[in-house]
């Protein structure tokens, strides 16, 4: 019930949002699992910011930019963001999120 509303407080301020970026941080947890981290930062007409860690997504496997942008859109919908809102995308820096050809960024 508490996460309910506290994902209902989210979104209501998430759908204010003028514009905002993402932050992606992957990591492995101490039981060898992959971890994506999303925090997000947004704008709304007041020029209020909000930063909120968004959603912590468990990682399987061999982790590709495929893995990492479908996790990314699977929260997206989630929480009825759009696309052409976003602004920015930061990451640790990882392989499977930067390269010349190839990466999430």
């Amino acid at each position: 019930m508490m996460a309910n509303n506290i994902k209902t407080t989210l979104t209501d301020r998430m759908a204010g949002f003028e514009l905002f970026s993402i932050t992606l941080d992957e990591s492995t947890d101490l039981s060898d699992t992959a971890q994506l981290a999303i925090f997000i930062r947004g704008v709304d007409k007041e020029f209020t910011v909000t930063e909120k860690l968004l959603a912590l997504q468990p990682l399987k496997g061999t982790i590709t930019e495929e893995d990492i942008f479908n996790e990314v859109q699977k929260v997206f919908i989630s929480f009825d963001l759009p696309w052409s809102k976003l602004v920015g995308v930061c990451s640790n820096g990882i392989s499977s999120m930067v390269g010349l050809r190839k990466g999430f960024n």
